[in-house]
């Protein structure tokens, strides 16, 4: 379990340092930029999470589609899922800071949030279009009823609301800037 502790603090420590040289950029922006930056910050906490509470390490020999050195199959995949979210976040903050602010960028941002969030939409419109997945519903009581099980389901309930949170309103005020911007310079220009 020593090496789910190391690798996971040492790729929390690289997503530490890369913030850390962008606090720069991060005051220097507007509201908006700052806010559509900070939302990616909960994305990549989120791969942290899903890292450390998926990983488990497996003996050898390993065999495709069954055993990897992350765990079975599915811990395997869950937390390469979080390694990519965790990158996500990072690429998401480092652009939303550095790249020229324009509508294109804007655009791009918009874009890769929302195919990121598509598989969560297909889904959950899967579970709602199915009707009532009581099985679930029971799952999750089930977990949130002991206080480790609660308090896992609270704090990725949190990390997620604060990211839509910041996104949503992220993207609705650089939009609403970058639109008056356009407006001004089409004022100035006729």
């Amino acid at each position: 379990m020593w090496l789910v502790w190391a690798v996971s603090a040492f790729s929390i420590a690289l997503l530490v340092v890369c913030v850390c040289l962008l606090r720069i950029e991060l005051r220097a922006a507007s509201r908006g930029w700052q806010l559509l930056a900070t939302s990616g910050l909960p994305l990549a906490l989120g791969g942290a999470a899903f890292i450390l509470r998926f990983w488990k390490p497996a003996p050898g020999p390993y065999l495709a589609n069954s055993v990897y050195p992350l765990g079975p199959y599915l811990n395997a995949w869950v937390v390469s899922f979080g390694f990519m979210w965790l990158a996500f976040g990072l690429a998401f903050f480092a652009l939303a800071l550095q790249a020229p602010r324009t509508g294109r960028l804007w655009l791009v941002l918009l874009v890769g949030w929302f195919l990121a969030w598509l598989p969560h939409g297909i889904i959950g419109v899967g579970f709602m279009w199915a009707g009532s997945n009581q099985p679930s519903v029971q799952l999750y009581r089930d977990w949130a009823s002991t206080w480790p099980g609660f308090l896992r389901l609270f704090a990725s309930a949190l990390i997620l609301l604060s990211h839509f949170a910041l996104a949503l309103l992220g993207f609705m005020l650089t939009g609403a800037d970058l639109l008056r911007r356009r407006r001004k310079a089409a004022g100035m220009s006729a």
